[in-house]
């Protein structure tokens, strides 16, 4: 409870902070000034890429969790993560499944995670791209193309199939002490079954694969479009670079849901093409994306709750 209060008060003291320094009355300026049309159709897109979110879930879990309850999850997984740090919310997904849908805590945990990675290396992809190709006379930017890279290679590695990962994270676990040494192996286990079941069947791995990149491009363009309703002037693909810095800014666990880290993120990296009042209004409008869905899903908290078995819808 204190570190969520403590995150409140960080999150709110540093848009305090931002807030005072730029003027609010020229964010609310800004804010009167966006393009209706462009701001709508940003808003819009939270819709299908919440549904695209749910569907690839539903297919993760080979079909075990329908789509209805795969949205529910997905809302309400939203509404956590709104008073969680660093998206801890979609981790608690897996009680859900292990306490109404049977699943062992194990896997439970290990599907989640292995969605998690998938978001956060599709996200690695696009922004990793974008950064190298913005930052060619920048040598800041192609330091943090080189940064993103190497968490992108750290990523493939806990999702590929490959052995030699395996023996490294194998190693990693025998340098935990005791207890914890011990857990991580037998999580190693159902890791290894989930990704290997996951790799199964080659052609519809790559079929996700390919949904998740996409889904995270749509993100990505989602910002653009945020971004286009403020100002005609943000080049799309230095968007994609500055929003996947502002989004990794957004999940350090100092705040809550990335309030704060993210908007002073954004007011940053897009001071070439935004002033500051519009830069704190693609910071609202980027905490949007999150309170909206955490909104439809304050229905499904209760799913969080003991209860009986709820069918798919």
């Amino acid at each position: 409870m204190m570190k969520r209060l403590v995150g409140l008060c960080v999150s709110f003291g540093i848009v305090a902070v931002l807030w005072w320094r730029v003027d609010v009355r020229a964010i609310a300026a800004a804010a009167r000034d966006a393009d209706p049309v462009w701001l709508a159709s940003g808003l819009a897109m939270v819709v299908p890429l919440t549904l695209v979110t749910a569907w690839r879930f539903g297919r993760l879990a080979d079909g075990a969790v329908g789509v209805g309850t795969a949205i529910r999850l997905v809302l309400s997984a939203s509404t956590l993560n709104l008073v969680m740090p660093s998206k801890m919310g979609d981790i608690a997904k897996s009680w859900v499944l292990i306490r109404r849908h049977g699943f062992s805590t194990r896997h439970a945990l290990a599907l989640v995670g292995v969605e998690k990675v998938l978001d956060f290396a599709s996200l690695l992809v696009w922004g990793a791209g974008a950064l190298f190709w913005v930052g060619i006379d920048q040598p800041w930017v192609l330091l943090a193309a080189l940064a993103v890279v190497g968490l992108l290679g750290m990523l493939l590695l806990l999702i590929l199939p490959v052995a030699a990962a395996r023996r490294l994270l194998v190693r990693i676990s025998g340098l935990l002490p005791g207890r914890v040494g011990h857990a991580v192996a037998a999580f190693l286990d159902s890791w290894e079954a989930t990704v290997s079941r996951f790799w199964a069947r080659p052609g519809r791995a790559l079929g996700i694969l390919g949904v998740s990149v996409a889904l995270w491009g749509a993100h990505l363009a989602q910002f653009w479009l945020f971004a286009r309703a403020l100002d005609v002037g943000v080049p799309f693909v230095d968007n994609m670079a500055f929003a996947t810095l502002a989004i990794l800014a957004g999940l350090l666990p100092l705040t809550i849901a990335g309030v704060g880290t993210r908007d002073a993120a954004i007011v940053v990296f897009y001071a070439p093409w935004l002033a500051p009042s519009q830069g704190a209004v693609l910071g609202m409008l980027a905490t949007m994306r999150y309170v909206i869905p955490a909104v439809a899903g304050l229905p499904f908290l209760r799913d969080y709750w003991p209860g009986k078995i709820e069918r798919d819808i």
